[in-house]
């Protein structure tokens, strides 16, 4: 009886040191000050449009400050929805540690093209399909798409290309939002991702693709059955440039179903 009485008052002797230490270091990470700022930043591709010191920053201008802070009057939730409103950073994660150390995690956004219009003005468009702008400090490495594009392009900026249609009525549109399909859908193969980088929207409104290698252009018209087009290439490229050679056609067209056009240079 007196043995598991022992046992008894052991487990609860233990359970209070434990809530002791434990007020003892929420105490303690109360009146901790901040130490330091730990920054880690996700490129993704390589896009710097974003640098560690631009975070702390941030976090500085925000009033937070080594050596002064208090770390329990920090409020991540506020840093977090500072950096997310910025035009380059998709998300950002704040936590802090026991220690002083405040870690502040930004995932960079990924430009996957680069849109011009008539006029002269460019934006980006990230991998989610949320229109960027250009960094004065950074030109990211994208596919270009230029051509008879009059659309205002800086007025997209901040908008999302799969919510353009419910806003505006522009010819432009539907072109753009082929655009980014095309790009996503060569994105996911190996090689239409390093054959095509620049595409083309010519007076009609039909999508051409300017590829790497080989002297002719792809017309696609629009992104409808682009798997299927691309496999059409795919097998024309194996079976016919390999032995004519690959500048042995101006343009090749893959408009029409079950069917490669084709003019000679």
């Amino acid at each position: 009886m007196w043995s598991r009485v022992l046992h008894i008052a052991s487990w609860v002797i233990g359970i209070l040191c434990l809530f002791v230490l434990l007020g003892a270091s929420v105490a303690t990470s109360n009146r901790a000050h901040l130490l330091d700022v730990s920054v880690d930043l996700n490129f993704g591709e390589g896009n710097f449009f974003i640098n560690e010191d631009e975070v702390k920053e941030v976090v500085s201008d925000l009033g937070y400050l080594k050596d002064s802070t208090l770390m329990i009057d920090i409020d991540p939730t506020k840093i977090e929805h500072v950096l997310k409103n910025n035009a380059f950073i998709n998300d950002a994660q704040v936590y802090e540690e026991l220690n002083g150390v405040l870690h502040v995690d930004v995932d960079i956004r990924q430009p996957v093209l680069r849109l011009y219009n008539s006029q002269g003005e460019s934006v980006y468009v990230d991998e989610q399909g949320q229109f960027m702008p250009l960094s004065k400090a950074y030109t990211a490495r994208a596919p270009i798409a230029n051509g008879f594009l009059t659309i205002g392009l800086k007025d997209l900026i901040g908008g999302d290309i799969r919510q353009l249609a419910d806003s505006l009525t522009h010819k432009d549109i539907k072109v753009i939002e082929d655009l980014f399909d095309i790009v996503m859908t060569c994105r996911a193969d190996k090689f239409w991702k390093a054959q095509f980088n620049q595409f083309y929207v010519n007076s009609n409104s039909e999508i051409e693709m300017i590829p790497r290698v080989g002297d002719h252009i792809v017309i696609v018209g629009n992104a409808q059955d682009i798997d299927k087009k691309l496999n059409k290439l795919a097998l024309f490229y194996a079976k016919g440039l390999d032995m004519t050679g690959w500048n042995e056609y101006k343009t090749i067209n893959l408009k029409y179903a079950n069917q490669v056009v084709c003019t000679k240079s």
